[in-house]
């Protein structure tokens, strides 16, 4: 038996609550279990119970034996005072108190949690699979959705990515425009890059690409430049022009190189090579001069991947790399790369900045963009229409890698809808 398990039963009342009493033979009603305390102090407050015909309002403490009352020092605690039930698994002859020097009732739950529940745990949390309920799940009753819990994901998700962009305004002094390019460059790299990629948009202020707008081939040798890629012995006439603005760039910005092996090429396909989406990345940069009010302007769905509707520098057309020319490259940015650039970049800034401006509207439209966007294609969203839940709009996929990544990578089938679903026995039959 676990604590939050435990916790899990008493904050559902998965247990059979008819013949309910204290250690001591005194019936229990309860009326509210309480809140869920995830601070310090007792595992739920604000609870209220009847023990006989006295109604009690306070906290409820709860522990696997009772005598962890004691091995965790409860009883030398102040803050403990207020507990109006101690609730365990498993109890002994020795009373319950407080710091107060009062006798706490104790209910022992230990009989009332039925053996189909403890069953349906153990089969969790014995799985193997990548989603511990895969095997259970088909057997769900039919009317059985996960839509309502869907949006509370969506919002989680969505607040992860919220805090890394306030995280970027306080360090850009509430710079939007930077931000934003961060942000975008960010999701420009894949997941394989991506982390070089924030590197690259943080190493080179949007400040200093403005002053060279005039220039295209300058901004691109202040990426490629600033990546670190632009170290070698060149062929080719492009790369060896890059090279030459970017040696005049560097010293006229006192810049900071990266190191050039911070990039990820193997196993990337060569549309995805760091190469070209640096050079999507400079052509966006010279097509959008102000990033983040651009965005905002944008007032539908078609605006905006508009925005992103960029043509690269003529040498990618026949190039993924410096000096190892191809038949031909397909280099354009594509729907699917500007549908994953709008869902994990665009999405967050809107909703941010309807946070920061409390513009209700700003944020809804944010959250109205990820219905209106198709669900990606990954493998993660593959696997979970293969159990039967199938995502059709971006809303519905953000739920889905973040129940999995969230909940099922980190086995927290306890605080997640679907394991609550698969644990009450009144559900379904396994």
């Amino acid at each position: 038996m676990k604590e939050d398990l435990l916790h899990f039963v008493w904050k559902y009342r998965l247990y059979d609550s008819s013949s309910l009493t204290t250690t001591d033979g005194e019936p229990i009603q309860v009326i509210q279990s309480g809140t869920y305390n995830t601070d310090a102090g007792a595992d739920f407050t604000n609870a209220r119970i009847r023990i006989a015909d006295v109604l009690l309002a306070g906290n409820v403490e709860i522990h696997v034996d009772e005598k962890d009352w004691y091995t965790h020092h409860h009883d030398d605690d102040k803050a403990y005072n207020n507990v109006i039930l101690h609730v365990v698994y498993e109890d002994n002859e020795k009373p319950t108190l407080a710091q107060s020097g009062e006798n706490i009732p104790v209910l022992r739950l230990k009989d009332h949690i039925s053996s189909e529940l403890l069953h349906r745990y153990d089969l969790l949390k014995a799985s193997k699979d990548k989603i511990l309920c895969e095997s259970m799940i088909g057997k769900l009753p039919k009317d059985f959705s996960l839509v309502s819990y869907f949006d509370r994901l969506v919002i989680e998700r969505l607040q992860s990515k919220v805090s890394v962009v306030e995280g970027m305004l306080t360090d850009s002094t509430n710079d939007w425009d930077q931000v934003a390019f961060q942000i975008i460059a960010m999701y420009f790299g894949g997941s394989v890059n991506k982390e070089p990629f924030g590197r690259l948009a943080t190493s080179l202020p949007l400040s200093v690409i403005h002053k060279h707008r005039s220039e295209p081939i300058q901004i691109e040798a202040l990426l490629f430049g600033q990546a670190g890629m632009l170290d070698a012995d060149f062929d080719d006439e492009y790369p060896r022009m890059l090279k030459r603005e970017y040696t005049y760039l560097h010293k006229l910005h006192t810049l900071i190189t990266m190191e050039g092996h911070a990039w990820k090429f193997f196993r990337v396909r060569p549309v995805s090579f760091p190469t070209v989406k640096i050079a999507q990345l400079a052509a966006w940069l010279i097509s959008v001069q102000h990033p983040f009010s651009a965005i905002v302007e944008c007032k539908t769905l078609e605006e905006l991947r508009s925005l992103f509707d960029i043509e690269l520098n003529e040498y990618w057309q026949t190039h993924f790399q410096f000096d190892k020319p191809v038949k031909q490259a397909k280099t354009s940015l594509g729907n699917m790369l500007t549908d994953v650039l709008l869902i994990n970049a665009v999405v967050p800034l809107l909703f941010s900045y309807g946070r920061y401006k409390d513009d209700e509207e700003i944020c809804q439209r944010a959250l109205d963009l990820l219905t209106e966007i198709q669900a990606e294609d990954n493998a993660i969203i593959r696997m979970w229409d293969e159990l039967g839940i199938t995502a059709t709009t971006a809303n519905d996929s953000q739920a889905l890698l973040q129940l999995y990544n969230q909940y099922c990578l980190n086995k927290r089938c306890l605080s997640c809808q679907l394991g609550h679903k698969i644990l009450s026995p009144a559900n379904i039959s396994i």
